[in-house]
Order: C-alpha cells, then structure tokens, then sequence
C-alpha cells in the first residue's frame, strides 16, 4: 500500500513537471542562437576566394518550443550574394541586406531583435579564361627492338582553363600524371588526371581526364655511312677530317630501311663551333628520310687537319 502512494506520488510530480514546463516554454522569450551561413548566387562573373564568416549569432523573439528547436538544431539561413554591392575595400553585404534575408527566412512568430553590425565583406576575383596545351610526361620502357611509331597521341590536346588570374595568369601548359609503362610491345590507351586541379582549387577545367595512346611496333636497324660536311670553313683552306665518314645507325620498319642511301642524310661539322680543349669538331645530322624513326651517330666528334690552298 505505501509503495502504491508513493507510485501516485511519482506519477503526480512528474505530470506537474510536465505542465510547468510546458506553461513555461508556451511563454515568448528573448534569446541569442547561432545559425549557419550558407551562401548562394555569386555576382555573375565572379569568385569567391575567401570563405566569409559561416556562423553567426542573432537575438531573437519567440516561444521557448522555438528557441529550443534552434538550440537543439542550429538552423542554415541562405546569404544571397546578389545583393553584394562594390566598394574600394571590395565587395560587401551591409547588416540591412543580410537582416532582410534572414527575417524572410524565419518561421512564423519568430522576431528578429538583433544582428551583428559587422558588414559581411566578400573576396572576390574576377573570371578569366585562357586555353593552354596539355602536356603528357611519360617514362616509357620498350621491349627489346619495340619503339613508338610516331609521337604520343593526346585527346584533348589543350584544356579551356575558367578561373581567378591569382591562379591561371602565370599557367602556360598543364601536365598529366606520370604515365609509367615498361617491356611496352604492344600499342596502348589509357586516361590519365591533371595534375594542375589540385593546386588550382578556384579553377574550372573543360576536361580533368586526358585520353592518351600510342601505336607500338617493332623495329629493324640498319647502318649507313655517310660522308663529313664540314661548314663554315675560312676562305684559303681546306679542312680534311678524320674519319671522313661516319656510320649512322637507323632505326624503322624494314620497308623504310631497305633503300637508305648516304644522300638521304645530311651529316654537318661546324669549324665556326670549334671544340674547346679536344681541338675536334662536334658532328651534327641536319637531314635524314621521314623513314628513319631514330638516328644515332657512331661518332659525335672528329678530327681535323688544316690545308693550306
């Protein structure tokens, strides 16, 4: 029977808790809560650099079930930045602008008594779009006697850059990850990420991804001698080198070896450009056929004696 009552007694404090509280947080209140800030609508042709304040604090009028869901759950209030307007400090939204926006979001019987008086300013740059080329870097490893037939294939070949000067003015080409293929005997396609997009946070690419392929073939050699030219020689002498001619070792497909001829090439010693220290002459190949897909020279240097005329 005691443990009865006092049951009842229980249930009775905690009912009249329950009306007090209820009668308490029906009644109108002034308080200061924290919302958050979410902005929209950027100035067309603008961007913003610098996040601006994301939370503030603001007095309001309302019940206490109002202010309670507030605490409970601070509330986004959009910040539209089309109502920035331009000074020589930059752009900024006044406390009139800002309060109107928040007052037009409020929930019904919620007043609004107090806001900050600190002028939200905003960071922004203007737009500029410029379109650089794309460069691949590549380390790539062929199998024994495979080679690139022609030069790396990229699609896109340049981006469309869309961003603040502080980022793009100083960009003049953008570059890719590292494309890292070895024992290469067969042709390839691959995509492979921008690597500028990370350090350009404020800037739109027209393409992040770049496709890049190559064709992969194997190769035949062949050794061509071709005789020295030497250039630039003084009037009233003769210039004899040793050797005076000089292997080229050519790389392509057979079809394009098989009738190589030394008048195909072109294999230059400049005296204008005279070795220092080795009194030689450094060799140069200034012409070979569109067949050759690589020329080496067998000797880069020669000697020389001078002829009197």
């Amino acid at each position: 029977m005691r443990q009865r009552k006092v049951r009842v007694f229980l249930i009775f404090l905690v009912c009249s808790f329950g009306i007090w509280l209820i009668s308490r947080l029906s009644q109108t209140y002034s308080h200061t809560v924290d919302f958050n800030l979410v902005y929209s609508e950027a100035p067309e042709g603008l961007i913003m650099m610098e996040p601006p304040p994301e939370r503030m604090g603001v007095r309001l009028r309302a019940s206490g079930f109002q202010l309670l869901a507030y605490q409970l759950s601070p509330r986004n209030v959009n910040i539209n930045m089309g109502d920035a307007r331009m000074s020589d400090k930059g752009y900024y939204i006044s406390p009139q602008a800002y309060r109107e926006q928040i007052e037009g979001q409020l929930g019904q019987g919620v007043g609004l008594l107090q806001i900050p008086a600190d002028t939200l300013f905003m960071n922004f740059q203007q737009l500029q779009s410029k379109t650089v080329p794309v460069q691949v870097v590549s380390a790539l490893d062929f199998a024994q006697n495979y080679m690139l037939d022609g030069p790396l294939q990229v699609e896109p070949s340049q981006v469309h850059l869309l961003g603040p000067p502080s980022e793009i003015d100083t960009i003049s080409e953008v570059f890719t990850e590292s494309l890292r293929l070895s024992e290469l005997k067969e042709n390839f396609q691959l995509e492979l990420t921008l690597t500028a997009s990370e350090r350009l946070p404020h800037t739109q690419f027209s393409e992040d991804r770049i496709r890049v392929s190559g064709s992969v073939f194997r190769f035949s050699e062949t050794v061509v001698e071709v005789p020295v030219e030497v250039i630039n020689v003084p009037e009233g002498i003769d210039i004899q080198t040793f050797p005076d001619v000089v292997g080229i070792l050519c790389k392509g497909r057979l079809t394009g070896l098989k009738d190589l001829k030394a008048r195909d090439f072109r294999l230059v010693a400049d005296y204008a450009a005279l070795e220092s220290g080795t009194g030689r002459l450094m060799l140069s190949l200034t012409e070979n056929p569109t067949g050759v897909y690589e020329a080496q020279l067998l000797e880069t240097s020669v000697e020389f004696i001078i002829k009197r005329e």
